[in-house]
């Protein structure tokens, strides 16, 4: 892989958000991550401490087939939009059953080899790699699912065991408010 299209100015949540792509997708592949399904992901690891993302910032979203609130922090859009300009992921984009829009990504090739690179370099992001790795694995080390079930998103293993993502999608009162106190904003893309 040319030396030439890979920048260090990523910072360490890029790095680690790229990783946890490799672990879901490959070019190669022609395997996708959907992004409810990934910021699910994120929040989760978010919760347990590896990212430092803002948990009450929401975003009107499709969930199954429906708008929904979900979250979405302004950094995590921003850090993906970054890797994206990198050519470290790929985005693609495909109509859903109701005509919306469904947005998925993939660790690229050159994204797999960066994080190759700085695994071989950096032993902190390594263990930090491997160890956000067994958070998203069963006890016998198999990356979890991701399932986006109607009462919320589950990381579900092969062997039947589910973990909820608590409080990921949020509900509106009937003032069209959350019910609990959150930062909202537009999406934007590039």
């Amino acid at each position: 892989m040319p030396e030439e299209i890979i920048t260090d100015d990523l910072d360490r949540d890029q790095e680690l958000i790229l990783a946890v792509y490799s672990f879901y997708t490959k070019e190669k592949d022609h395997s996708y991550l959907q992004y409810t399904a990934a910021c699910a992901i994120f929040y989760y690891l978010t919760q347990k401490g590896y990212f430092i993302y803002n948990l009450k910032e929401l975003l009107v979203y499709d969930y199954i087939e429906s708008r929904r609130y979900i979250w979405e922090a302004k950094k995590f859009m921003n850090d993906i939009n970054v890797i994206r300009d990198h050519d470290l992921l790929i985005r693609a984009r495909i109509r859903s059953k109701t005509y919306r829009d469904v947005n998925a990504h993939q660790c690229s090739t050159a994204g797999h080899w960066y994080i190759d690179k700085i695994m071989a370099s950096d032993p902190d992001f390594k263990n930090t790699m491997d160890d956000i790795r067994r958070t998203l694995s069963n006890e016998w080390g198999e990356l979890y699912d991701v399932v986006l079930e109607e009462s919320g998103p589950m990381l579900r293993s092969s062997r039947g065991r589910d973990v909820p993502i608590q409080d990921f999608l949020k509900n509106m009162n009937d003032t069209g408010t959350a019910e609990e106190p959150a930062e909202h904003y537009k999406p934007f893309f590039i």
